[in-house]
């Protein structure tokens, strides 16, 4: 949706809600009694609508906008083409095959609803009243979404790219190379340029006046994945510039709404967002927007083949632990890299700079949350310790031990934490690809490597911590990322 065309828009939404009259009957003549509703905040016997709650409006118990003492409320303008920014930082890196073959997810990530408003990452409050509803609502509210689907770089049916990339309910992109995929996470339903939608009356709070609330904690997640596809069509337009890029096209990819009484009444499942878009941009909650979100490269790189996918640890004793004892084995990673710039690609660079590749190793979001409260931080958004599951709070794990990672020659290797966060090296956990690999065959332009990253469990300041005894279970990630 473009705000800059508001007034065409307008008018292309007015024909649509014509034609919907012919549809529905007596939409029309609905929508005037809505207006004539809203007129008369004081009507005591006001049913069958909902109220966007922006402020505490009234202090009237019959009001439609009363809201009990107490209740979080706060300005909000709905989803303007700049809803969403900063709740997906990605870096995607456009490859071409056959290294890294079309259909491969390149970044992805996941933000609630509290970041995809007007103001972006912090918008809402979880408990944020949205909308106040009548009582008589009750199995008749929704949460609606789709893709941008009047848009050709931001999901419309013309540009949906499932039959060359393979992967379902992906779109183009302003990018060329690059397409795009929005996930539900709380119903685990996939976007498309088709409206769909999910009741959500049985998760509402009520207040003291029976009404329901309709909360920001009410409405769902979202993930974005971008996936690689060189053989895609683009829209006309779209970007094919080398280097490193910032996304600035400014249009979400998908957009979330919510119908109730006579809110967006004309959302139906199964309508094309192409041309049915009613209650924009002030009832929709938000937008899943690229826009100064996503980085995007385009460089010759490496990709990880094969990966040690077990490390055994021997038994020992918190004494001997304490005394400074260690168990050390190795991660065996195996690579391949495409050393010659293919396309509009650059150039090939082993390292932690701008548009140079780099390998790190990602510890999982609750390890790293148990590592952080310990205080075994870098100066960066790194980590020194893998800790295992469950430490702290199950009593069957041990305690005052963890992982620690180093290179062949013994320097220490810090964990990476976020693999979107990148630019900064060593703090965030970011190393050269190619610092300690070994070479081996060339085929077709790809060069394999392996490289080796020891592993060692240990105390994790001996003498200082203390330790007990119990179980250590963990998981981590490699990752190879231009930076």
């Amino acid at each position: 949706m473009q705000t800059q065309i508001l007034q065409d828009t307008i008018r292309s939404r007015c024909r649509a809600l014509l034609a919907r009259s012919v549809r529905h009957g007596f939409l029309a003549l609905m929508l005037l009694a809505s207006a004539v509703t809203l007129l008369m905040p004081g009507d005591a016997k006001a049913q069958g609508n909902c109220y966007k709650i922006e402020a505490v409006l009234t202090l009237d118990p019959n009001s439609p906008y009363y809201l009990d003492p107490g209740s979080i409320v706060g300005y909000w303008t709905g989803a303007l083409d700049s809803a969403g920014r900063g709740a997906y930082r990605l870096v995607g890196n456009i490859s071409m095959p056959p290294l890294v073959p079309d259909g491969t997810l390149i970044a992805s990530g996941v933000s609630s609803i509290y970041n995809l408003g007007a103001n972006g990452v912090g918008s809402y409050q979880p408990e944020q009243i949205l909308f106040r509803c009548s009582p008589d609502l009750y199995g008749q509210l929704y949460e609606f979404f789709s893709t941008n689907g009047d848009n050709p770089y931001s999901g419309m049916d013309d540009w949906a790219m499932s039959a060359y990339s393979g992967v379902p309910n992906t779109y183009a992109t302003y990018m060329q190379g690059m397409i795009f995929r929005v996930t539900n996470v709380k119903y685990n339903v996939q976007l498309n340029h088709l409206w769909q939608s999910r009741e959500i009356s049985g998760t509402l709070d009520r207040d003291s006046r029976g009404w329901l609330l309709v909360k920001a904690k009410n409405f769902s997640s979202y993930m974005l994945e971008l996936f690689q596809c060189s053989q895609c069509p683009a829209p006309f337009g779209a970007s094919n510039a080398s280097g490193a890029q910032t996304y600035t096209y400014p249009q979400p990819f998908a957009y979330v709404a919510f119908r109730g009484g006579y809110l967006s009444r004309g959302l139906d499942n199964g309508d094309n967002h192409r041309y049915v878009f009613d209650g924009w941009f002030g009832y929709w909650p938000g937008a899943i927007s690229p826009t100064s979100n996503i980085a995007v490269r385009r460089a010759s790189t490496c990709a990880v083949t094969n990966v040690t996918p077990l490390v055994f640890f021997p038994t020992l004793t918190t004494a001997e632990l304490a005394n400074g004892a260690t168990s050390q084995r190795p991660i065996t990673i195996e690579m391949r890299c495409q050393l010659t710039a293919t396309g509009s690609a650059t150039p090939f660079a082993s390292g932690t700079g701008l548009n140079q590749t780099a390998l790190g190793i990602r510890v999982q979001p609750e390890n790293a949350l148990t590592a952080r409260n310990l205080r075994l931080t870098t100066p960066g958004q790194g980590v020194t310790y893998l800790l295992s599951n469950g430490y702290g709070t199950d009593p069957d794990v041990a305690t005052g031990v963890g992982v620690a990672l180093s290179r062949p020659n013994g320097a220490s290797l810090n964990f990476l934490t976020n693999e979107n966060i990148t630019g900064a090296g060593a703090v965030d956990g970011w190393y050269p690809v190619l610092v300690d690999a070994v070479r081996g065959t060339t085929s077709n332009g790809i060069t394999s490597y392996t490289r080796t990253i020891n592993a060692t469990f240990r105390a994790i300041a001996p003498g200082s911590r203390a330790i007990t005894a119990g179980r250590y279970r963990a998981t981590a990630q490699v990752f190879i990322r231009v930076q």
